[in-house]
C-alpha cells in the first residue's frame, strides 16, 4: 500500500558484523549512559577483536544471541540474550537499546520477543534482566512484555548512587 511504512526487520546478528555491533553499542552508551553496566569509555577502549568475537558468538546462538532491528540497512535496535546471565545460572536479556527515532513503534517489544523465544528454545523457564530504577520507559516496556520485579536490587557499578532492579518473566 502506498504511503505505508514498514517497521524494522528483526534478525540475528551475522558473524562478520562485529564493527557494526561496536558502532551501535557505542551509540547506545552515548545516548543512554546510565542504562548500561558499562561506560562509553570502557567499551571504546575494547580492541576490535572483542567485537568480532561477540558477533561470532552471538550469531551462533549457543551460549548467547544478539538480535538486530534493521530498517533500510540501518541498525535501529539491539538486544542480547545470555544463556548464563551475570551470575552463571540464569538466562538474561542484556544490552537492550532502541534508537530514539524508532522508540514507541514496537521495536523494543519485538527484540524482547526474539530473545524470549531464543531462551524458550534453549529450555529456559524464565528470563531475567536488570534495569536502572530511573529508566521508567524501559521498565514500562518490560512490564508490557511480561516482566515483573523480583525484589532484588543492586548499585549500578559505574554509578553506585543509581540502583538497578532485577525483573523476570516466564518463558515456558
Amino acid at each position: 500500500m502506498e504511503g505505508t511504512r514498514r517497521g524494522p526487520d528483526i534478525r540475528r546478528i551475522r558473524p562478520d558484523e562485529g564493527l557494526r555491533l561496536r558502532a551501535l553499542r557505542l551509540r547506545a552508551l552515548a545516548d543512554a549512559p546510565m542504562a548500561f553496566g558499562a561506560t562509553l569509555a570502557e567499551e571504546e577502549a575494547l580492541p576490535e577483536g572483542v567485537w568480532h568475537t561477540r558477533a561470532v558468538r552471538s550469531a551462533s546462538g549457543i551460549d548467547q544471541v544478539t538480535y538486530i532491528a534493521e530498517q533500510a540497512d540501518r541498525w535501529v535496535g539491539i538486544a542480547t540474550g545470555l544463556a548464563d546471565g551475570w551470575n552463571g545460572s540464569r538466562p538474561a536479556l542484556v544490552g537492550m537499546f532502541v534508537e530514539p527515532a524508532a522508540r514507541g513503534r514496537g521495536v523494543g517489544a519485538a527484540l524482547v520477543d526474539s530473545v524470549t523465544a531464543w531462551a524458550r528454545d534453549r529450555g529456559a523457564a524464565r528470563l531475567y534482566l536488570w534495569v536502572t530504577s530511573t529508566n521508567h520507559p524501559a521498565i514500562a516496556l518490560y512490564r508490557q512484555c511480561g516482566f515483573r520485579p523480583t525484589g532484588e536490587a543492586k548499585s549500578l557499578h559505574h554509578t553506585p548512587a543509581l540502583t538497578e532492579l532485577q525483573m523476570v518473566r516466564e518463558v515456558a
